[in-house]
């Protein structure tokens, strides 16, 4: 490899990007594009002659929003693009040689974004009511410039993000218009909608304090605006997920639920209809104006909606598979390739890792076998901690861990395959005889203790 070889330790990698990510997709889809979009139509409506309320709900929402969106927003997205530049950039840097134009161009939509949102705050007041009309084209200004930064992104992480294969003729076309571009988008949009309205709707079922009458005006509009965004979403959702092939789709439960949960077929389908059922009661008491029922369904609709985007977040990143990027790289960073032809001649793997982490007081051979395992392991399992190998190897034997690292592929399909020779399986399985026996007499001590 090129690149140094970095985890996030107890954490883990996944964890710590899901974390990341899930908190940056409801601030810049929820808010920057679902609640913006409504703050904007808000204002229209005022210049248009409905009601000053209108505005006057706007404005309350648009400086909290305006100090979220620039802030936490924008670090957490570079957060996610410094975390995965860092733990994948074999990954990265390949999506960046086919990539680099719309990424690029995103980076002036981006740019836009900032602008127009910070023109539309700042000259809020000087232009309510002398150039209303002006105010609505900035606003409408800013809404396309985030969907078009929509659309640039979603073309570069659906690929990443769609097991569809590698595309050997390197085609932009072929990788970009994949064929889950469409629904994606219209994902991505519709969903980021349906986020920003509940917010609203929460806000104006707790803290509007206009008369009933505008109160309930706003909440019939939003409740249409969610019901209208909530039928986009599935459709959109169902098509994407009907266009990913069924090998990886059989991944999904084990993303989202325990081992024990992923056994019972009918429960998570049975959580997401609940879930479901409870977003589609929000929109219908909105539509009927009725606050106490808002009230009671906006914050388990907001909850729902939150893990609604965790559990897409995580089946989109697991149904991957064993691959970063499928059909030509393993999550391990190592190419189909590479792993192949080192397979085939039992050849080492060490040798063409160029960057070893030489601090602490290790053995060679232990220094050695934590480069194997931040090789090969590391991207899914730290070494202790949340999904740790030690406790998941815990009470096995070391033959059992060595015959286990010959078929990580067999034993479940998402795991990717032992990278090596035969003398550095050998060396990693000590190593994780180590650490699961360490485990193992922790929580002896531990259980003594109580």
């Amino acid at each position: 490899m090129n690149f140094p070889i970095l985890h996030i330790p107890v954490v883990g990698d996944g964890m710590t990007i899901a974390l990341n990510a899930v908190l940056h997709v409801y601030i810049s889809h929820g808010l920057a594009i679902g609640l913006m979009t409504m703050l904007v139509i808000f204002q229209t409506l005022t210049w248009k002659g409905k009601g000053a309320f209108w505005a006057d709900i706007a404005r309350r929402l648009l400086g909290p929003l305006v100090v979220i969106t620039t802030s936490v927003g924008a670090v957490t997205g570079v957060g996610i693009w410094i975390l995965t530049g860092s733990l994948a950039p074999e990954g990265i840097g390949a999506l960046i040689h086919l990539f680099f134009w719309p990424w690029f161009i995103e980076w002036f939509a981006f740019t836009a974004e900032v602008i127009l949102l910070l023109c539309y705050y700042y000259q809020w007041d000087r232009l309510i009511t002398r150039k209303p009309g002006t105010l609505a084209a900035i606003g409408w200004g800013y809404v396309g410039a985030s969907f078009i930064s929509a659309v640039l992104i979603t073309g570069i992480l659906g690929f990443m993000l769609t097991p569809q294969g590698w595309p050997w003729a390197r085609s932009f076309t072929e990788a970009y218009f994949n064929p889950t571009f469409v629904p994606q988008c219209f994902l991505r949009v519709s969903g980021g909608m349906a986020l920003g309205i509940l917010l609203l709707m929460s806000w104006i079922a707790w803290r509007f304090k206009g008369t009933a009458e505008e109160r309930g005006r706003a909440l019939r509009v939003c409740g249409t605006a969610l019901l209208l965004s909530l039928v986009v979403t599935a459709a959109a959702t169902y098509v994407y997920f009907m266009r990913v092939p069924q090998t990886y789709l059989t991944h999904w439960k084990f993303s989202v639920a325990t081992s024990y949960l992923s056994q019972m077929p009918d429960f998570l389908p049975a959580v997401n209809a609940v879930a479901a059922l409870v977003l589609l009661l929000t929109a219908l008491a909105a539509m009927a104006r009725s606050r106490l029922a808002c009230r009671l369904l906006c914050f388990p609709a907001l909850i729902m909606s939150l893990c609604f985007v965790m559990e897409f977040e995580r089946v989109r990143e697991f149904i991957r598979g064993p691959y970063l990027m499928p059909g030509y790289m393993h999550a391990s960073q190592i190419t189909l390739v590479e792993s192949e032809a080192l397979a085939a001649q039992n050849a080492p793997l060490l040798p063409r890792l160029r960057w070893v982490n030489t601090s602490g007081n290790l053995s060679p051979a232990t220094q050695a076998a934590r480069t194997l395992f931040a090789a090969n392991c590391g991207v899914c399992h730290a070494e202790s901690g949340i999904n740790g190998i030690d406790q998941r190897l815990a009470g096995r034997s070391a033959d059992g861990i060595n015959a286990m690292l010959g078929i990580t592929q067999r034993l479940a399909p998402y795991m990717t395959p032992f990278v090596g020779s035969e003398q550095e399986r050998a060396m990693l399985t000590e190593y994780l005889f180590q650490l699961s026996s360490n485990y193992s007499r922790r929580a002896q001590q531990a259980a003594r203790e109580k």
